[in-house]
């Protein structure tokens, strides 16, 4: 089955985007590590791209075998109109959004969150599009099962992030059992956990090399679907040095896909 990751597998490389690489590299580089999906993220500012570059990017995913997704972050009806539309040029049938706004002018909260919804479930449904909320930071998963119930599950689900509630001090087996029955695709991310219950941190790992109980999650996510849509994502830390950072984003990927694929096995047979 294929293995997936998204554009913040390669997050350093991106962020001077003076530097920042074509999405027909990254695809490249993508695929050479074993990368056979590729969600394409806000953090490739991908509306500034340009057409010609997005045309490149595509023949080259379907030269190399991978597939491509789109992914934004915002709480802006406006903005995300613009992701659909362009979603549709691209033919893409989903869209992964992050509710929350990228310039912390607002909060996520379930007013700003309905609101969006309600401007742009119908928007998606128009395009024959599925939008896939991902849970992230300060809304609570609870919270999107309620904001979601509303429409029609085949049109409105979820990108389930294994790491991303952590702040909210909601566990891995929580979101996924609250938010399993409307998952599009799952975000694999490992995490460790650093110090102790005065003072402590959250901080990257490989997948299956951190505190993330691995087997649990397929466990529990091959229980309802044969061949779930699977991305490896990371945490990387930074060195502060451009060239080393994005090498080793490379390195965890790699390492993260090998990881996962190894694992595969056993619920894969």
């Amino acid at each position: 089955m294929k293995i997936g990751t998204t554009s913040f597998g390669f997050r350093y490389a991106y962020l001077d985007p003076a530097k920042a690489p074509t999405l027909s590299e990254m695809i490249r580089q993508a695929q050479a590590v074993g990368i056979e999906r590729l969600q394409i993220c806000e953090n490739t500012r991908p509306l500034e791209v340009s057409r010609q570059e997005w045309q490149e990017a595509q023949h080259c995913a379907a030269d190399l075998g991978v597939e491509l997704q789109l992914g934004c972050k915002t709480l802006s009806p406006a903005a995300a109109e613009r992701y659909i539309q362009l979603a549709q040029e691209l033919s893409f049938q989903q869209l992964r959004i992050v509710m929350e706004d990228p310039d912390h002018r607002e909060h996520a909260t379930r007013e700003t969150v309905v609101r969006l919804l309600e401007a742009t479930v119908p928007k998606i449904q128009s395009a024959g599009m599925r939008l896939a909320i991902e849970n992230h930071f300060d809304i609570s998963s609870t919270l999107l099962v309620e904001v979601a119930s509303p429409y029609p599950a085949n049109f409105v689900g979820f990108c389930v992030d294994t790491a991303n509630s952590l702040r909210s001090f909601e566990p891995t087996s929580e979101v996924l059992r609250l938010l399993g029955e409307r998952a599009y695709c799952y975000h694999l991310k490992d995490y460790r956990v650093v110090g102790s219950m005065i003072s402590f941190s959250v901080v990257g790992a490989p997948l299956g090399e951190g505190d993330l109980d691995l087997d649990s999650c397929l466990k529990t996510i091959f229980a309802r679907l044969p061949a779930p849509p699977l991305f490896v994502e990371t945490w990387t830390p930074s060195e502060n040095n451009r060239d080393k950072d994005v090498a080793l984003d490379a390195k965890w990927v790699r390492r993260s896909a090998q990881n996962l694929r190894a694992r595969l096995e056993k619920f894969t047979k």
